[in-house]
């Protein structure tokens, strides 16, 4: 009977031992919340915290005696609009001395003009909250990297906002990066300076006008177009003398597609 209570005594004393020990161990949990309240990440690394707390996330902290906000200042993010990059002026390649295709005529450049600078529907606080989000998931704990990357997106962002004019432009630029603004900028600027470029020719209106038809307003493949049936139709005119028969059948299965009556010609 002593033996039975003795083990009961043991038994009461190792469940006291493991509450008391439980509820002193007990781990802080750090837990990052957006401005709108959704759950970033979950952490109880003090250190990384002290970090994002900086860039303006909400901070809970859980605890044995229960769930409590930490008070920070966030710091205000620079957003300085970038300096207008001028689109570079890309200047016809000298064309070969050869007579143009048949019926061609010089036309004139496109008649597509500048807008103004479209407006949103997004206001600029809520795009850096949105930035902040992908960041973060992008960059997880590397905290450098995510502040570096909000500051690039707002940078680029600002930007758009205030430079892109031609509306088709870059909402085809949009469509294809959605919110990251980085990627936007760039492809604006690349279809911008193609489009530029695209009004500076004047020789062979026919190819143009056929790389128009084929592309619409996607003016970096409406250029790539050009160049290459341009860059074709010369060869074709310094060579085709020299296999006629190959020639006259190339053309007439490819008519004008120079690209691909020069690879029939030289199968």
């Amino acid at each position: 009977m002593k033996n039975i209570k003795f083990l009961l005594f043991i038994i009461c004393l190792v469940f006291f031992l493991n509450v008391i020990f439980f509820n002193c161990s007990f781990a802080t949990l750090y837990i990052l919340k957006d401005q709108e309240g959704k759950d970033i990440w979950i952490t109880n690394l003090e250190n990384i915290v002290s970090k994002y707390e900086k860039l303006g996330y909400v901070i809970w902290i859980l605890e044995a005696r229960g769930l409590s906000q930490k008070s920070f200042e966030p710091e205000s993010i620079s957003n300085e609009p970038q300096s207008p990059l001028e689109p570079e002026s890309i200047d016809s390649e000298p064309q070969s001395k050869v007579a143009l295709p048949p019926t061609t005529k010089p036309i004139s450049a496109p008649t597509t003009k500048p807008i103004s600078a479209p407006t949103t529907n997004i206001n600029r606080d809520k795009m850096v909250d949105i930035f902040k989000a992908n960041a973060l998931v992008k960059w997880t704990t590397d905290s450098q990297m995510v502040e570096y990357e909000i500051k690039e997106q707002t940078k680029a962002y600002d930007w758009v906002i205030k430079y892109a004019e031609y509306s088709d432009i870059l909402e085809r630029s949009k469509q294809k990066w959605g919110n990251d603004y980085v990627m936007v900028k760039y492809e604006y600027e690349e279809r911008l300076k193609a489009y530029n470029w695209i009004n500076q020719q004047k020789a062979y209106p026919e190819i143009m006008k056929k790389a128009k038809q084929k592309w619409g307003v996607d003016y970096v493949m409406v250029k790539y177009e050009y160049e290459e049936q341009v860059s074709a139709y010369d060869w074709l005119e310094r060579n085709k003398d020299k296999n006629p028969e190959a020639f006259k059948r190339a053309s007439n299965k490819w008519g004008n597609d120079y690209v691909m009556v020069k690879y029939e010609y030289e199968k």
